[in-house]
């Protein structure tokens, strides 16, 4: 069997999401409606003013918050309790200047087409003008699940400053607490552009808001021939932590919103650290008949991030790596792991992610460096990383090599 791979042997520069749960069960299809003037405030809900000054929102005073703070971007984002997706999204940038009709119908259709966090997964479904002059636009994700969920986009602008809304309509919040959340929504902008707390960036900052600091990536599902059922895919890690013995959980869902058989596994590698990314791959013996849908969760309540573990990679290590397939059809990943540090490393360990032509995971492995658990200053040690299984045709592949000090 031929192979095609183009090798990348470090950590891509994933630009962020986040989320202790995603979901992907069947949502409401309704529409949750723009109005140019505020409702009245629920007596539970919360005035929340992002720290940039730049917005403010009012939600349930019980909804957990994951804000974003930067020199171009202000974001947060609200999960009711026990929610299986953040709710409401809310980011906005500032331009620097006001834009005409013209070029914020061109923002328009580039955040929509290619500056969408969610871009790869989402398809618009229909667009519709305001009467305040915002737009609300209408469509489905498909993360981390099979029916994907409903969401609504609404972009607005005021002065120098474009704000985006992104409401998921999931049956576990009613309309009505969306409607009023959405519509609470407000930018403040400052008496002058350059007043603003925000710097002037291009609208491609949007690009950057998150809805939590951990978010499930490129998650594929696949049947082998004797009829194991995987859920392969990555986690990337927002956060300034560094996410360790993190749990990715799966539940097969049937039609009923039923659990009919569950798997749980940590992701591959000794960590997840900031900004970086690791892969997980669950395996159910069989998917269970009436299993039309799936659930993951990563994190959980007893789980969190950890401020005090550091993880050391291409800073004190380098590597090389190949690939090719062995006498029984097998993928088999190569190469040799070099301790350029003056430190001793221990428990290196080898981790590899197998992408098909769509950018999806269909494979993963690991495997431990050297033999006594640690890998002296200058010492090389040879690594293969087996992987039995995959989902599809590799097209492609990520070695990465981690270790503590």
């Amino acid at each position: 069997m031929d192979l095609s791979m183009t090798k990348r042997m470090k950590f891509r520069n994933i630009m962020a999401i986040m989320t202790l749960v995603l979901f992907a069960s069947g949502c409401s299809s309704g529409a949750v409606v723009f109005a140019p003037t505020p409702p009245p405030l629920d007596s539970t809900s919360l005035r929340y003013t992002h720290p940039s000054g730049v917005f403010a929102v009012s939600v349930p005073r019980d909804w957990a918050r994951y804000e974003q703070h930067t020199t171009a971007l202000a974001s947060a984002a609200f999960a009711p309790p026990d929610a299986r997706t953040p709710a409401a999204t809310f980011a906005v940038v500032n331009l620097g200047a006001p834009i005409d009709e013209a070029a914020f119908a061109a923002l328009l259709d580039r955040y929509q087409t290619q500056l969408r966090p969610d871009a790869a997964d989402y398809t618009e479904q229909s667009r519709q003008a305001m009467g305040d002059g915002s737009w609300r636009f209408t469509g489905r994700r498909i993360v981390a699940g099979e029916t994907g969920v409903s969401v609504n986009t609404f972009i607005q602008r005021a002065g120098s400053l474009i704000g985006v809304a992104e409401i998921v309509l999931d049956a576990q919040v009613d309309v009505a607490t969306l409607q009023t959340v959405v519509n609470s929504f407000a930018l403040q902008p400052p008496a002058a552009p350059e007043a603003s707390t925000l710097q002037p960036s291009d609208v491609a900052a949007l690009s950057g808001a998150k809805p939590s600091a951990l978010s499930l990536l490129h998650v594929a599902t696949w049947t082998t021939p004797t009829g194991a059922f995987y859920i392969t895919g990555e986690v990337a890690n927002y956060s300034g932590e560094v996410a360790i013995d993190l749990p990715v959980e799966a539940a097969l869902i049937a039609a009923d919103g039923a659990s009919l058989a569950g798997a749980v596994d940590v992701v591959m590698g000794l960590g997840v650290p900031p900004g970086g990314f690791a892969p997980f791959s669950l395996r159910f013996g069989a998917r269970p008949a009436g299993a039309i849908d799936y659930r993951l969760a990563v994190g959980g309540a007893n789980w969190a991030l950890s401020a005090d573990v550091a993880l050391v990679s291409a800073d004190a290590l380098t590597w090389t790596d190949g690939s090719r397939f062995d006498d029984f059809g097998r993928l088999v990943i190569s190469g040799i792991v070099t301790n350029i540090s003056p430190d001793t490393i221990q428990a290196p360990r080898a981790i590899a992610t197998i992408f098909d032509a769509a950018g999806l995971v269909i494979g993963a492995g690991a495997v431990d460096v050297g033999t006594a658990g640690t890998l002296a200053p200058g010492e090389d040690a040879a690594f293969d990383i087996l992987i039995p299984e995959t989902g599809g045709d590799p097209a492609n592949y990520i070695v990465s090599v981690q270790g503590r000090r």
